[in-house]
């Protein structure tokens, strides 16, 4: 009997250890009594998408407490207005924190897609010159100083003489210890200074930091060293002849058949994983590659992927894209018009293409012109939906003004969020709306490349439906 309650405890703590230590964190901030406080984190460098640790309201007298579990250290933010907090949290540690001073954001900044808040490292009581947050914010102090100090060497020069002298005066200064996350914080912020010189060639970079090295998935100095180097993995490999036959398996959407050519040529099976899956996202946005192919690559690998941190997170990454995927219910969208009347997005029984453009951008100007002939053979059945996403929309009224367009003019009112809900990584960007409210094209041709003969088939063979009914 005390053996079988020895083991229950074993698996218990076994258990614990698995889920995680709690991670506390509280404090005392008058300025924002009353105000709500969310911890997040970036789990991984594909999607790149916040995960809610915890969240709480600040009392009226400005104290707070709030805790999460991790079983390893990580980089947690809040977002402060015109701070973004950030914090270094290790599994079991009880924080007491203290906030910038309360700063609001201007009207401008809050309205503004490209703006982005101070990072700001949140003040801990009691810090120790041994604790990881006060060792990490040291080296990054030092490591971005010497960027400054050397950017036209580093950046221009390509000094391979400057990196080795900058490298032999951080490690001097931080030599390597027991602390993994600190080691891993300054292998990669040293890989991005190599990076800087050796562009384009990427091959010594990705031997040296991710071929045969383990995956630090949530690191952010990982993160940033990652997506430099992979950017444009799959469509750099397609644009060299040599390499069709390594990429074959990529294009069709074979994920275990891409995983086992990269490990063939040298990669360990994590980084190969965590490579196709990013491979696969990417694809997904670019015209050279197959959507339904990119996203088959992506299923497959959330039921194939033996890396456990990279398989918890592909569920949220495939929900990001077909959360827009074509036949599902259009993200609500809320429209600001030159009236300063803010409404939702509404198709009222009209197809309707949805052009997303900032004014300074000579592609969005020349596709905004080709709209022209398009919308006079075309108004009776579609709407054109201009949405500005400049910073301030008083370029876009500009615009209009003087090309004397005839359609409504909109600027999108959370411009943070239609970003992220219709996946803007570019402009422009075009999407057709069915008149039930659902997404037909996405994203769609724009008009310069043959969406008007793209659009009269669809509106063809939905009059045909119409008409068997």
């Amino acid at each position: 009997m005390m053996l079988r309650i020895f083991f229950l405890l074993l698996l218990t703590l076994a258990i614990g250890s698995l889920s995680g230590q709690s991670v506390s964190i509280h404090g005392l901030a008058p300025d924002y009594a009353g105000k709500k406080l969310i911890f997040y984190t970036y789990p991984e460098p594909i999607s790149h998408q916040p995960k809610l640790l915890a969240e709480t309201k600040i009392g009226l007298d400005g104290t707070f407490t709030l805790s999460f579990k991790t079983a390893q250290p990580i980089e947690i933010y809040c977002d402060l207005e015109k701070y973004r907090g950030t914090l270094v949290t290790e599994p079991g540690v009880n924080y007491q924190i203290s906030l910038p001073p309360y700063s609001q954001r201007t009207s401008t900044e809050a309205a503004s897609p490209y703006f982005e808040p101070e990072l700001y490292w949140l003040g801990i009581k009691g810090v120790k010159p041994t604790d990881l947050n006060f060792l990490a914010r040291a080296f990054l102090t030092d490591y971005n100083k010497e960027l400054a100090t050397h950017t036209t060497d580093l950046y221009q020069k390509k000094s391979v003489d400057t990196v080795k002298a900058i490298l032999a005066r951080l490690e001097t200064s931080y030599p390597i210890g027991k602390v993994q996350y600190l080691n891993t914080l300054k292998a990669y912020s040293y890989g991005e200074l190599e990076f800087a010189i050796v562009q384009p060639s990427k091959d010594a970079i990705i031997q040296k930091y991710f071929a045969r090295k383990d995956v630090s998935l949530s690191h952010p100095a990982y993160q940033h060293l990652f997506k430099a180097v992979f950017s444009d993995y799959l469509n750099n490999k397609l644009e060299d002849l040599h390499q069709k036959e390594f990429i074959a398996p990529a294009v069709k959407g074979d994920f275990t058949g891409f995983v086992n050519k990269l490990s063939a040529n040298g990669f360990k099976k994590p980084i190969a994983e965590l490579l196709a899956v990013k491979s696969f996202y990417d694809g997904f946005f670019d015209s050279k590659f197959d959507k339904n192919s990119m996203l088959k690559g992506l299923r497959d690998a959330e039921l194939q992927v033996s890396f456990e941190p990279l398989k918890e997170q592909i569920p949220g990454i495939i929900k990001k894209l077909t959360s827009i995927q074509e036949g599902n219910p259009a993200p609500m969208l809320l429209l600001t018009n030159r009236q300063n009347i803010t409404a939702p997005l509404r198709a009222k029984g009209k197809f309707l293409y949805l052009a997303f453009f900032r004014s300074e951008s000579k592609e969005c100007k020349a596709e905004l012109d080709s709209l022209v002939s398009m919308e006079k053979r075309l108004h009776t059945i579609l709407t054109i939906v201009p949405v500005s996403l400049d910073e301030k929309f008083a370029d876009a009224v500009k615009l209009w003004n003087e090309k004397k367009y005839p359609w409504e003019l909109f600027s999108a009112a959370e411009p943070d969020k239609t970003r992220k809900d219709y996946l803007i990584k570019t402009v422009p960007t075009f999407y057709l709306i069915s008149p039930d409210q659902k997404i037909l094209l996405s994203q769609a041709l724009s008009p310069s490349h043959n969406f008007e003969y793209l659009f009269l088939k669809i509106y063809r063979e939905s009059r045909f439906k119409q008409t068997k009914k």
